[in-house]
């Protein structure tokens, strides 16, 4: 009896493209699964000056506290649907600022969204690679064998990591390594949030103008904003479901009121990064980050050089008042070691 049923030798052809097809999926699940659970990177921790507070806060929305302490205060404060930060601290001119920045309920909601990633959403971008591969490997093994269902393959596995990366980048991170770890990518968040914490820039600028200062003295302005007026505190990796990459986003920081030192660092380059002269560059060594500000090094400034160019270091993180040109002990003894140290330029 015959009837519409398969040759003989086309099933042995299907059953050796399915096993294959099977086989490279496994071997590309090794290659660029992300596990959220145990490789995201934190890019770093504290130097030898910093505490960790322990408190227990509202870490999606900014509390409502306020705090006072060496010169300094902050009032971190949620109204009517609107955030505000109002902050005190003490400039290295000793002069006293006081600044305030501020989002509606419906602003910080959107920004947020802009930052970390889900299982959900890796999980859903996996399902979508399964069945486009599946697709993609009968439809070229009918072409050209197991051949033509190899190279389907790797065409679907090529968008895969696209769209991977493309969904990362969205949300202020990066895959990077041999590892496919996760890490913050900071030049992207630091260009992100210039023009959203602009009008906190505008107001520097406007007391800069009052009190005559030049631009050393805005950076210093900014640097002892971020050091001694915002606590120090390690975000969560894993908040509400969210993987966070270890790191608050710039607003965010201010709203709440404290950061590390890479969250601290983001922070201070998208307020500098508001004047076109400020050309910064991150400087990422073992379990630490920091930044570095293109100017001539003043005598007993520490500095790198990048492109041929001298930029001066500087160490956000606090709570030392470390003027720009110095480091705490720790970071210096990071940046002599023997796994030395990496720059990322943010502009």
């Amino acid at each position: 009896m015959k009837g519409p049923g398969i040759k003989l030798s086309n099933f042995l052809l299907l059953a050796v493209c399915l096993g294959a097809a099977g086989a490279l999926g496994f071997e590309w699940e090794q290659k660029l699964i992300v596990y959220p659970a145990g490789r995201d990177v934190l890019r770093s921790q504290s130097s030898e000056e910093e505490e960790e507070d322990e408190e227990e806060e509202e870490q999606t929305y900014a509390p409502t506290v306020a705090r006072t302490e060496k010169g300094t205060a902050q009032k971190i404060s949620r109204s009517g649907g609107n955030f505000t930060a109002a902050y005190n601290f003490i400039n290295f001119n000793k002069d006293r600022l006081s600044i305030t920045f501020g989002m509606t309920g419906a602003e910080y909601k959107k920004y947020l969204a802009g930052y970390g990633y889900t299982d959900a959403e890796l999980a859903a971008l996996r399902a979508w690679r399964e069945k486009a591969r599946l697709a993609a490997w009968n439809t070229g093994c009918a072409a050209g064998g197991k051949a033509g269902g190899e190279r389907a393959i790797a065409g679907v596995d090529l968008d895969y990591d696209t769209k991977l990366r493309t969904l990362l980048r969205s949300r202020g991170l990066a895959l990077r390594g041999k590892t496919n770890t996760i890490e913050c990518d900071m030049p992207v968040i630091v260009k992100r949030n210039i023009k959203v914490l602009q009008p906190l820039a505008l107001a520097l600028q406007k007391i800069a103008s009052e009190k005559h200062y030049d631009s050393d003295d805005m950076i210093g302005a900014v640097l002892s904003l971020v050091q001694t007026a915002l606590q120090y505190k390690l975000p969560p990796m894993l908040e509400n479901g969210l993987h966070t990459g270890g790191l608050l986003p710039p607003a965010r920081a201010l709203l709440s009121g404290w950061g590390d030192c890479d969250t601290k660092t983001g922070l201070a380059a998208s307020i500098l990064g508001s004047w076109n002269t400020a050309k910064m560059v991150g400087v990422a060594v073992p379990g630490h980050y920091l930044m570095a500000v293109r100017r001539l090094p003043g005598k007993g400034d520490m500095f790198v050089r990048h492109e041929g160019l001298e930029y001066v270091l500087v160490e956000p993180a606090g709570p030392a008042w470390l003027e720009p040109g110095q480091v705490g002990r720790a970071t210096i003894a990071l940046l002599g070691g023997s796994e030395g140290y990496q720059l990322e330029p943010f502009f």
